[in-house]
């Protein structure tokens, strides 16, 4: 009769592990990102009036919509930094992108002159070698 010991220490329980098939946080996203969140609650704002002139804004713009012009302006002066945070902003980081919007699939068509395999053997029949 062979007696095995397991010398593994046993694993502590977690309560709180999760089950096979069970999604705690089925979007996704992280649960709380309290900047972020401030962040979209201000761009909501109404923008003061003075700024929306200035801006040449349609009555009620938001913050959101000053900062998108800003943006926008800087990008179309040559500014790169502006460029690439509308690009991210739009698409994605480039390491981030699951399906660029510009991605088809495509087809490769593959035409011989002779047929690999009539190359391959002689002129005078199948069983001499080809040299």
């Amino acid at each position: 009769m062979v007696h095995r010991v397991n010398s593994m220490p046993e694993k502590a329980k977690n309560e709180k592990l999760q089950l096979p098939g069970e999604n705690r946080n089925p979007s996704g996203a992280p649960k709380n990102l309290p900047l972020s969140g401030l962040y979209a609650e201000f761009a909501g704002k109404v923008l003061p009036e003075e700024r929306r002139i200035e801006l040449g804004l349609a009555e009620g713009a938001t913050f959101g919509d000053a900062v998108a012009a800003v943006l926008f302006a800087a990008a179309m002066k040559g500014s790169v930094a502006a460029a690439r945070e509308l690009r991210e902003a739009v698409e994605g980081k480039a390491n981030q992108r699951s399906s660029p919007v510009a991605a088809k699939g495509f087809e490769v068509l593959v035409t011989y002159e002779q047929p690999p395999l009539s190359k391959m053997m002689s002129a005078d029949g199948p069983d001499e070698p080809h040299e």
